[in-house]
């Protein structure tokens, strides 16, 4: 179905004598009286608001319109949240929910999280994690021990997705997150319970990526929501922001990227208790989303800043989840985030060279992650680069990718096809195409 033209903004513009440019000029300035940071509207994206293309523009986009146009409500410019977005969650909005009591905050943060979440009802996942629980066998008493062999689980997971893709370990990981949940029934106190929540909270994270890995979103997103509760139940912001983070960069996957940089930005909520490591994935992550809507010059900046922040850290005052976020990763993400702006002449030569450094210095154990790298920069070299360079990379992404479990190594190899389908002038071209062709029939 396609857009509705919004006839009520077209006639308030037009009305107010602006073209679309001026009247995102003005908006800009009013966003930055009222936040101290500049919007970021361009004529493009007024042209998209009256074609209908967006109906729910961020809250202090919504009240700057208001305030140039001069009106006072946004059903007056025929702004309302869609049914595929039924909330739209700005970073101011949801400082909001860091105010009030704990329990306050915490039943209204799970509520704007299930507002975003892909339309599934979210009620309470935590409350139900334990209910099951409670019906297996569990200890009466939780202790420091039982906490570190949640802690072995993590780390034992987290390698083996790293090296071979989240398929391989799904039933696995999942049988390992029935037995902690059912830890959280049991009785601990003080330290030792808020550290079992944020460690069962950080297992069920690790689950859901494995499954968003493999392909099973639907899991991830279960995954996802437990993770949350636990890093609530634990009052773990520096938790919640990574969890958040995931759930933004699965909701990208699937086609959501403003849904993706919603949760983004609510996970830099309160970042004056993140470090500067944590800020700077946040804010490759919020580059990603920014470039799947349409704004390469910001996603763009956001690389900027990310690494601004990356050369402010001090890994000793990092929490444990954060530890695989070094200088390779970083690279990869941003030059991953750049990645749709260099293929129509953006900054391709700062996401080459992301993209190579991050080749270059994954560590051993990230095959994954350096594969993903592989093809992103083979898919930049064939679509808008050296054709031959290309070529190679795609081989060596094959190689590094067909040995994973991972879904999303898949999709990765069928976008190398489809950039190599376009390069019909190169013999090669065509027979590693076959190649990769077999590589997914066999998969």
């Amino acid at each position: 179905m396609g857009s509705r033209q919004n006839d009520l903004l077209v006639a308030a513009r037009t009305s107010a004598g602006m073209t679309q440019g001026t009247l995102a000029e003005l908006a800009n300035t009013e966003v930055e009286r009222a936040t101290g940071r500049p919007g970021a509207m361009e004529a493009d994206y007024i042209s998209k608001l009256e074609r209908g293309v967006h109906r729910w523009p961020a809250k202090h986009y919504r009240q700057a319109l208001r305030t140039v146009l001069g009106v006072g409500a946004d059903r007056d410019l025929g702004f309302y949240p869609t049914r595929a977005r039924r909330a739209s969650v700005s970073a101011g909005e949801a400082s909001a929910v860091a105010r009030g009591s704990d329990d306050v905050r915490r039943q209204a943060f799970l509520r704007a999280v299930a507002a975003i979440a892909a339309g599934a009802a979210v009620g309470d996942p935590l409350s139900e994690a334990i209910r099951r629980a409670a019906s297996g066998d569990s200890p009466a008493r939780v202790g420091r021990a039982d906490v570190e062999q949640v802690d072995h689980s993590i780390q034992v997971f987290g390698d083996w997705q790293d090296r071979r893709g989240g398929g391989d370990c799904k039933d696995a990981i999942s049988g390992q997150v029935q037995w902690a949940t059912g830890l959280l029934g049991a009785t601990s106190t003080g330290a030792v319970r808020d550290d079992l929540y944020r460690s069962v909270g950080f297992l069920a994270d690790v689950a859901g990526w494995g499954s968003f890995d493999a392909g099973d979103h639907d899991a991830a997103r279960r995954y996802f929501e437990l993770a949350i509760s636990c890093a609530e139940e634990a009052d773990d912001w520096s938790l919640r922001a990574n969890v958040l983070s995931d759930m933004a960069r699965q909701a990208v996957y699937v086609g959501r990227p403003d849904d993706g940089l919603s949760f983004v930005e609510l996970a830099q909520v309160r970042q004056d208790r993140q470090t500067p490591t944590v800020r700077a994935m946040l804010e490759t992550v919020r580059a990603r989303c920014l470039a799947k809507v349409g704004r390469a010059e910001d996603a763009y900046g956001a690389v900027l800043r990310a690494e601004d922040h990356f050369s402010d850290r001090s890994p000793d005052d990092d929490p444990p989840w954060i530890a695989y976020f070094n200088s390779a990763d970083l690279a990869g993400d941003s030059g991953h985030a750049l990645l749709d702006g260099a293929v129509a002449g953006h900054h391709a030569d700062a996401a080459r060279e992301r993209l190579r450094h991050s080749i270059d210095t994954y560590l051993p154990g990230q095959v994954r992650a350096r594969a993903f790298a592989l093809a992103k920069l083979a898919i930049l070299e064939l679509q808008a680069g050296d054709a031959r360079q290309g070529i190679e990379l795609a081989e060596q992404a094959l190689a590094a990718e067909s040995s994973l479990s991972s879904r999303r190594a898949q999709d990765d190899l069928g976008d190398i096809a489809r950039a190599l389908g376009g390069r019909a002038d190169i013999p090669e071209a065509a027979e590693l195409r076959s190649r990769i062709a077999r590589t997914a029939q066999s998969a």
